[in-house]
């Protein structure tokens, strides 16, 4: 496909290979999200009005030419449903973060009517798009053939049988493949997770918080790929955005702390708890305007009252959800004992911490994402300071702030992030035992 464009444009102009390939495929990307876009739109839409509608004109002209050009560049045009991607003649689509959900659904109710994907090798015509989106209205109970359904018959379009594809698909994978198809999944997930906890903020903000509940099944999506594939896991909480920092900060939380109650040998029910509370574990924060998050400097009394507020307003929206029960009980005081240091130091004359002495037998969920907060934050960069390295923030955890994390826990947390943060500790700091603390 690709070899094909480069030569003709190449013979023209004389110009580098690389070059045009990088913006063929380029082209190819931003017309592969196009028809993700419409096709979602389009679909969603059938279910209320008639393709002969109004409302269709300019979308469906719109997918139309986005068809054709794809056809005239490549002489064809193959638009399948891979697992929970789509591919453009052979290429991964990649989408953003916000999209991945519009994939999703696409993906679904393409699915339900046993379409695998479009094939085409000549342009397309508006009445034939019609009949294609036919296939998905509420009218339409049967499942579509590779040239359509009866009644509204495809010329130019070639549907490729969902049924089949899977098949051929699970008769074609091999080891590789499955790991391969793990790690995208996993990306899918953190990014349903992402996009939910978004939602959940802005909920926040008007004032009509949405259930958290509904977000419990991406819970044990994690959960299930942290036991197999823990690499691959924790390798996903190196995502970050500086301009959505809570929302990163709030999944990246969960899905170490998964991993972490893993390693600590915790049950597949205990790991979907832990990670369900851990995902909203600072869920105050979001009614917190951007501006105060993001200040640079000190914060005014008013200011530290706002902050200080937030993890109240993080038990009120735990009240306002449901009943209370032991479940809820559970949210409710691991979301406050999580802000509560493990203990109070102990220091010497030059201000160093000789030892902590325990404060409250805090519960173990509470100690787990405390540890697990912090060192995502340590590792974050902010407005006010860039990301600390892995090393680093462990450092810090170690001894400036070792007060506020049980020792034994947070030896456990440096095993289990492969990190040992001894080597960039002085001599001095080096001496520190576990049984000093």
């Amino acid at each position: 496909m690709s070899e094909i464009s480069v030569t003709k444009v190449a013979e023209a102009d004389d110009a580098s290979p690389d070059v045009f390939a990088r913006e063929h495929n380029e082209k190819l990307q931003t017309a592969g999200r196009q028809l993700i876009s419409a096709l979602y739109m389009l679909v969603r839409s059938v279910k209320m009005y008639d393709p002969e509608n109004a409302v269709f004109e300019k979308p469906i002209a719109q997918l139309q030419e986005t068809m054709n050009q794809v056809i005239q560049k490549d002489g064809k045009l193959e638009f399948m449903g891979v697992k929970q991607s789509f591919y453009l003649n052979g290429m991964l689509v990649k989408v953003d973060m916000s999209a991945l959900e519009n994939v999703r659904t696409l993906l679904e109710e393409l699915r339900s009517k046993d379409v695998g994907g479009i094939t085409m090798m000549r342009s397309v015509t508006i009445p034939e798009l019609k009949n294609f989106i036919w296939i998905f209205s509420k009218e339409q109970s049967d499942t579509a053939d590779e040239d359509g359904v009866q009644g509204k018959k495809l010329v130019s379009m070639k549907l490729a049988k969902w049924s089949k594809l899977k098949d051929k698909l699970e008769n074609d994978k091999d080891e590789s493949e499955a790991k391969l198809d793990r790690k995208k999944y996993a990306l899918t997930c953190y990014g349903r997770a992402v996009f939910f906890v978004r939602k959940y903020f802005e909920s926040l903000r008007k004032e009509k918080p949405i259930a958290t509940s509904k977000v419990l099944r991406v819970i044990q999506d994690l959960v299930d790929i942290s036991i197999d594939h823990r690499t691959h896991f924790l390798g996903l909480t190196t995502t970050k955005s500086d301009g959505e920092y809570l929302a990163y900060h709030s999944v990246n939380t969960a899905l170490i702390t998964i991993v972490y109650g893993t390693e600590l040998g915790l049950t597949k029910p205990q790991l979907c708890d832990l990670g369900y509370i851990a995902l909203f574990h600072d869920a105050g924060m979001g009614t917190v305007p951007d501006e105060l998050l993001n200040k640079r400097g000190a914060l005014s009394l008013e200011e530290r009252n706002t902050i200080n507020r937030a993890p109240l307003i993080s038990i009120r929206n735990i009240l306002q959800e449901r009943q209370i029960n032991r479940a809820t009980l559970l949210r409710l005081v691991t979301t406050f004992e999580h802000k509560v240091d493990y203990g109070t130091a102990v220091r010497d004359g030059q201000g160093n911490i000789q030892m902590i002495i325990p404060k409250a037998n805090l519960g173990l969920y509470a100690k787990l994402i405390s540890i697990a907060a912090t060192y995502d934050a340590l590792t974050s960069k902010r407005p006010f300071r860039d990301a600390y390295g892995p090393e680093v923030a462990l450092m810090l955890m170690w001894t400036e702030m070792r007060n506020k994390f049980d020792p034994d826990l947070l030896k456990v947390f440096m095993r289990v992030m492969a990190i040992q943060p001894i080597k960039v500790l002085t001599k001095r700091q080096q001496s520190v035992s576990i049984g000093m603390l």
